[in-house]
């Protein structure tokens, strides 16, 4: 077994849309990063919310310290989140129910950021998937699966084709693998990065939200890289691709600069 590539970055996302927190080291568990979209905002219907409406949420930095989190945002300050639940409440997300625990006591702020009342739920044990068919590991705020894979190459054919300078936090990756062929991840089936194995699962359709700059939440005016990839016939049934969304099939720890084995 040889190595192939290396490991760039590792990326959580404590609160669904938030900012990214890089990592150095993180354990790999069935849900994915350990701590990863641990949170997530819900409209009082409980339609979640993320910064394709609210692009102030791109903006939020929401950091994992111990077992609470620090939530900092430019305009109001910053929030100390303690684990204290209240009931269950029902979110939605992409036509999928999960019950959790309602953090009642930090929904005040985040109110106050977006203007409307809204719901801060935590995915922990008491957190249930309610669809009819129900995901193997287990209920997830995330888009459906448990980690997010890019290319380092294939970020660099987008911006070669595009003349822009797009930084990959747009795509909101979990894992950047560094390789030197443009659109590689897309044949992979199973690669172990150090005690970890993960299996790719299937391309991640992209939406209007990589269009909008993840240090200032604008929009591009000429609806880039999202029209270059178009372009570049990044397409499935309609649907514009980038990255691969994997699941874990052996749990374990990663490292920054790992190397990264092609199994299959």
């Amino acid at each position: 077994m040889q190595p192939v590539h290396s490991l760039r970055e590792i990326v959580r996302y404590p609160l669904k849309s938030c900012q990214g927190e890089s990592l150095e080291v993180a354990n790999l568990e069935a849900l994915g990063i350990a701590g990863d979209r641990q949170l997530i905002l819900a409209e009082m219907d409980g339609r979640f919310i993320s910064a394709r409406r609210d692009p102030q949420l791109l903006l939020t930095s929401v950091v994992s310290s111990g077992d609470s989190w620090i939530a900092t945002h430019p305009k109001t300050g910053s929030l100390h989140i303690l684990p204290y639940t209240s009931a269950l409440s029902d979110v939605q997300i992409w036509g999928r129910t999960i019950s959790a625990p309602r953090l009642t006591t930090a929904e005040d702020w985040f109110s106050s950021l977006l203007g409307r009342p809204v719901q801060l739920l935590l995915n922990n044990n008491m957190a249930e998937d309610k669809a009819a068919k129900r995901y193997p590991w287990g209920p997830i705020f995330s888009d459906g699966y448990p980690l997010l894979v890019c290319n380092s190459a294939s970020l660099e054919a987008v911006n070669a084709a595009s003349g822009g300078d797009f930084q990959m936090a747009r795509f909101r990756p979990n894992l950047v693998i560094e390789t030197d062929r443009a659109w590689t991840e897309s044949d992979w089936c199973r690669i172990q990065i150090g005690e970890a194995i993960l299996r790719r699962e299937k391309p991640c359709e992209r939406c209007v939200l990589v269009t909008r700059d993840p240090s200032t939440g604008e929009k591009d005016r000429q609806q880039e890289p999202l029209k270059t990839l178009t372009r570049l016939g990044r397409q499935a049934d309609g649907a514009v691709l980038f990255g691969e969304n994997f699941s874990v099939e052996v749990p374990g720890q990663i490292r920054l600069h790992d190397q990264v084995h092609l199994l299959d």
